[in-house]
């Protein structure tokens, strides 16, 4: 069979290329368990045939790799590599790919390739905190609109960031102003979702706490407050959808949690109440404050050592 795949490899008919890559991996996929020398072969054939492929071949190989455990890790991270339209099953299903390689991926790829890993059912602590801890430089950039994470699509206005970015600036600059108001990028709104909605308190507070500048006492104090106004506000104000504000808060607040439907409503309510640019402005005032905090108790730090040494 594999002198038949390098007889064929040769051929230039498109047509019988992409049966050439089915066959390969049909036959890969038949294996219970695959020895170190067919992993190889596996290895050394399936890059060559799928680059001489059609697109509609390379995604129906792809799909019919996504649920194989056995995967070498070479071809894992090949897969991973490829356009967002054909790899993203294998990101986000395939059980043979391995925490190193998933956190390569995370480190050198798109943001829409680490999207399609967040929605893995079954990321590692380590995986989370390199998704958690990604930073792109263009995450400090515009972007060209608000991705929704559920439903796939980009709003394309731009008033909300375009809003956010002169509120920041006339906060002050990055150098003057050390939590300065940032907008939520993709990874991190992706993130919060995914969290909330599997329950995980502790990683959402940290990826929260990122996002408003690392500030983790302002973060705590947010989430806190048991209506969800604040968190409203909060995600609102950081460039997050009402839709996924939404979504997020029953999830989060406890006096939204429990009767689902009924506090969604509540949720959606709330949110309708907020307004962005006053969302910003509250934010910006918490930050404010709690830079004036934290200031008065590097000025008081001194003179209680001095107490002490006295």
């Amino acid at each position: 069979m594999v002198d038949r795949y390098r007889e064929l490899e040769g051929l230039k008919n498109t047509r019988k290329l992409d049966v050439v890559l089915m066959a390969t991996v049909s036959s890969f996929g038949a294996l219970e368990k695959p020895s170190a020398a067919e992993r190889r072969r596996f290895v050394e054939l399936f890059p060559p045939v799928y680059e001489a492929s059609t697109p509609e071949a390379r995604r129906q190989a792809v799909a019919a790799l996504s649920g194989h455990p056995d995967v070498p890790q070479e071809i894992c991270h090949y897969i991973g590599r490829q356009e967002i339209a054909i790899s993203a099953p294998f990101l986000a299903r395939s059980p043979a790919i391995s925490d190193e390689t998933l956190t390569v991926l995370i480190e050198t790829m798109s943001e829409e390739h680490i999207r399609a890993i967040i929605h893995r059912a079954d990321l590692s602590q380590k995986v989370i905190q390199a998704l958690i801890g990604c930073h792109r430089p263009q995450d400090d950039e515009v972007p060209e609109g608000n991705f929704d994470v559920r439903t796939g699509s980009r709003d394309e206005s731009e008033v909300l960031r375009q809003t956010l970015k002169a509120m920041a600036a006339k906060a002050g600059s990055a150098a003057e102003d050390r939590l300065g108001l940032s907008t939520l990028s993709e990874l991190q709104t992706a993130l919060l979702v995914r969290f909330a909605r599997r329950g995980e308190g502790t990683l959402f507070l940290e990826t929260f706490a990122r996002a408003l500048g690392g500030d983790r006492v302002l973060a705590a104090e947010v989430l806190a407050e048991a209506s969800g106004r604040r968190l409203g506000v909060a995600l609102i104000a950081l460039g997050m959808t009402k839709d996924d504000t939404t979504y997020v808060l029953p999830r989060i607040a406890p006096d939204l949690a429990g009767d689902r439907q009924n506090n969604e409503d509540a949720a959606e309510k709330l949110v309708d109440g907020l307004q962005p640019t006053a969302c910003i402005e509250e934010l910006l005032a918490w930050q404010n404050r709690r830079a004036e905090e934290e200031k008065a108790a590097s000025e008081n730090a001194p003179r209680r050592q001095t107490r002490r040494s006295a």
